[in-house]
């Protein structure tokens, strides 16, 4: 009973809902915290969801006058039910997967991808310190993520940037060197000025003369702090304009938010795992603690043609899945939402939004489409070089 309840959480089953608006009878399941992991709409009296089985019997109470039937099984009991009936194949060849495993895990080359031949020999010997080096087993990704970084450390003049990337068995090296350059001066004269068009909110200036204040509209590149200061209309001298200007700034944001909604977020957690595959069946060797969702990258790294049967090594990350059917009024709300973010993830500082409004909405058939206006409160500090003005020239020659 135990190993069944593992097979069972480990499991999805593909249904096909049949009856008289079944989005109804999907949003019901949403709301008891079913997951749906995929919809696909066939008609106005049919559906295909993909779910984990565990939750099937709970999907079968609350039906009520819909047809429901099981298409496929997938997941843990799929595999198990065509490990077993292909068993004594995969027994057959486990020896040799494990003399293969072994010899994966080995370092048969590592190659610099430079033509400098002193650093060639510099990190030849700094990887030869850590035991990357032929005929030495591989490195976990943490391990090499730690060597790189100490190997930035120790030669930080040298190098800019480092990658160890594991190619089967062998290690490919990649640098950028440090080129050390000087930092570039500020020009000594400017005005500051508007960065778009915006209505100022605040002026903060240390150095130059306020032509603009609070309320005032600019325009894009209108002068806000001079670099020539005046005295009753005559310029007396040049400096080089300093401060901060926020302004009231306007934007519009098209978004649009689905009905059925389905999204995968990284859990930040990774592994390597070897895998055998025979056909379209996976099998992950000594992989005792599989992630419960995951995306992965597959590298072959021994196929048997025309036999479909080959060992890869998976880089997987693990995802959480969520999904969700919402109603239009829902969906305007969370793309509302969305615009504001994509509107938040531009600003910084003190900037923020100071107002939203919905210009134009469309109802679709498969969600929402909003254009939102923003009144945003922004930094719109710009800088313009200007040339010492002329009668300094003259002054500083004659001097």
């Amino acid at each position: 009973m135990k190993n069944r309840g593992i097979e069972v959480v480990k499991s999805k089953v593909k249904l096909v809902i049949q009856g008289k608006n079944p989005r109804r009878f999907l949003l019901r399941l949403a709301k008891n915290h079913i997951n749906l992991l995929k919809l696909e709409y066939k008609g106005p009296e049919e559906y295909f969801v993909i779910i984990y089985y565990k939750d099937y019997e709970k999907v079968l109470k609350l039906n009520t006058t819909y047809e429901i039937h099981i298409l496929e099984y997938g997941g843990f009991l799929k595999e198990k039910e065509s490990f077993f009936k292909n068993k004594w194949i995969f027994l057959a060849i486990l020896l040799a997967l494990l003399l293969l495993f072994f010899l994966s895990k080995m370092i048969f080359k590592v190659e610099i991808i430079t033509n400098d031949q002193d650093m060639r020999e510099l990190l030849l010997l700094e990887l030869k310190n850590y035991d990357i080096e032929k005929f030495h087993f591989q490195k976990s990704y943490q391990e090499l993520e730690t060597i790189k970084e100490s190997i930035l450390k120790n030669h930080h003049n040298e190098l800019e940037w480092l990658e160890i990337e594991s190619i089967g068995t062998t290690y490919r090296v990649r640098y950028e060197p440090r080129i050390l350059t000087p930092k570039k001066e500020t020009p000594p004269y400017r005005h500051l000025v508007a960065s778009k068009d915006a209505i100022i909110q605040k002026v903060e200036s240390s150095t130059g003369q306020v032509l603009k204040n609070q309320n005032d509209y600019v325009k894009k590149g209108d002068i806000i702090v001079s670099g020539y200061v005046s005295l009753n209309g005559e310029i007396k001298k040049t400096v080089s304009a300093t401060g901060t200007v926020y302004g009231e700034t306007w934007y519009e944001v098209d978004v649009f938010y689905p009905f059925g909604y389905f999204e995968q977020v990284k859990t930040g957690k990774k592994k390597t795992v070897y895998v055998f595959e025979f056909f379209t069946h996976r099998i992950e060797l000594f992989n005792f603690h599989p992630f419960y969702d995951k995306i992965y990258r597959s590298e072959i790294l021994l196929e048997k043609r025309p036999i479909p049967i080959r060992l890869v090594r998976d880089f997987q990350e693990e995802v959480h899945t969520t999904s969700s059917i919402t109603t239009p009024e829902e969906a305007k709300e969370k793309a509302i939402l969305l615009a504001t973010t994509k509107i938040e993830n531009t600003l910084s500082g003190d900037e923020k939004i100071l107002k939203n409004r919905v210009i134009h909405e469309e109802v679709e058939s498969d969600g929402v489409r909003l254009q939102v206006f923003f009144s945003v409160y922004e930094d719109i500090t710009d800088y313009l070089e200007i040339p010492l003005y002329e009668e300094e020239e003259h002054e500083e020659g004659s001097s």
